[in-house]
């Protein structure tokens, strides 16, 4: 239903806070929808899930306090936090090979030939 392509406006040092910052902005989004579905009418009292191809991301979305090397990220980015505790969206991990977004942003890997 929606696509967007931007940099990030921070520089990660980690792949964590890289991926937990595209989260963030993902979360934004499927609150944006949700949003938009209840003005038409339509109403959840279900979580919407959002799929993260990192497992450290969403352990640190879930329990912020248990991850030291976090200890950077701006008041801002507690949002997501929030939103998950809140039961608004629910973090799921699916692997990368099952992420249809990554053939936007990643090389296609080269054919596997059947006459090895």
């Amino acid at each position: 239903m929606s696509w967007s392509s931007k940099l990030q406006g921070i520089v990660a040092l980690l792949s964590t806070k890289a991926e937990y910052v595209a989260a963030m902005e993902a979360g934004k989004e499927v609150c944006w929808m949700r949003n938009l579905l209840f003005k038409m009418g339509f109403t959840s009292n279900a979580p919407s899930n959002l799929c993260i191809d990192n497992q450290s991301a969403i352990q640190v979305a879930k329990n912020l306090e248990q991850h030291s090397h976090m200890k950077q990220l701006d008041l801002k980015m507690f949002w997501l936090h929030n939103i998950v505790d809140q039961k608004i969206i629910s973090l799921e991990f699916a692997c990368t090979e099952h992420m249809p977004a990554d053939i936007l942003t990643k090389a296609l890997p080269k054919v596997k030939s059947t006459y090895s």
